[in-house]
């Protein structure tokens, strides 16, 4: 079957379907004014039928006029609220984008501020850690645990939501390493290594995460709402996105190392047997 010989067909019957209360309406007046005309014509007659059929073909055309008229005004509404509704829903689903963009910018500007003070603390800990048993800088999460929630629905760039995720899994990691090494029994040489690894590799990664937020604040990704406006967003500024780091730092106690070396059997340390002289 052709489909494109059905839609022009189905294109004219919509249109003689819509414009029905029309139709009726003109051939109404035809019918109105034609009849009394053949009626005068053909009729030889007594005048009293040519007087019936002119009035009741002017009393059948006020009516339909009005009638069918009252018909086609009130499709024509229908027709302008519909399209009223259409308009209303439009502007609604584009507030509620706006909407969702201006919040994206203030949580990612909150989370600025919080990644700034984390870098300070992080460049902090870099440097002074290894010289106090006791050392406690400012690691706050406050922003991230407010945001996480609301941003996890409406941003569409999830790569960056699992970094954040996975960077500030790792500021709950690094206050757990400060802690340990404050216990009196924590050996303080053991842990500072374990500890200048994870700053060393969080200072890289918070100043790729600030890239990736302030692009957020000036060209927010949210999800796009069914049916809102489409909105022109700005080319990237082509920050590097990349994965943050989740290995794993693993130390040995000293009866471990003790065991380990003990497991070893080296090639040509065992010696060879004594000789009958004494001699090996």
């Amino acid at each position: 079957m052709d489909v494109t010989a059905e839609k022009p067909e189905r294109r004219r019957y919509d249109i003689l379907h819509s414009t029905r209360p029309l139709q009726a309406l003109l051939l109404t007046l035809a019918a109105a004014i034609t009849l009394p005309i053949l009626g005068a014509r053909w009729y030889t007659g007594e005048i009293m039928w040519p007087l019936f059929i002119a009035g009741y073909a002017g009393a059948a055309l006020a009516f339909t006029t009005a009638l069918f008229w009252d018909r086609h005004s009130r499709l024509e509404d229908e027709v302008r609220q519909r399209e009223a509704d259409r308009q209303r829903a439009a502007e609604r689903l584009r507030e509620e984008q706006e909407r969702r963009m201006v919040e994206a910018r203030r949580r990612f500007g909150a989370l600025e501020l919080e990644l700034l003070r984390l870098k300070t603390s992080i460049d902090r800990t870099k440097l002074e850690q290894h010289h106090y048993k006791h050392f406690f800088p400012d690691l706050p999460t406050g922003s991230w645990g407010a945001a996480s929630g609301p941003l996890a629905v409406i941003v569409s760039d999830y790569e960056l939501m699992a970094d954040l995720s996975t960077f500030y899994g790792h500021v709950q990691e690094l206050r757990w390493r400060l802690r340990f090494k404050a216990q009196p029994d924590t050996d303080e040489a053991m842990v500072n290594s374990m500890i200048d690894t994870l700053a060393a590799q969080m200072a890289d990664a918070v100043d790729v995460l600030l890239e990736q937020v302030r692009e957020e604040i000036q060209n927010p990704q949210v999800e796009h709402i069914v049916g809102a406006p489409q909105t022109q967003r700005p080319p990237a500024s082509g920050v590097a996105r990349r994965r943050q780091f989740t290995g794993a730092i693993r130390a040995q106690t000293p009866e471990e190392i003790e065991r380990a070396l003990a497991q070893q059997q080296l090639a040509g340390l065992e010696g060879s047997p004594a000789a009958p002289d004494g001699t090996s």
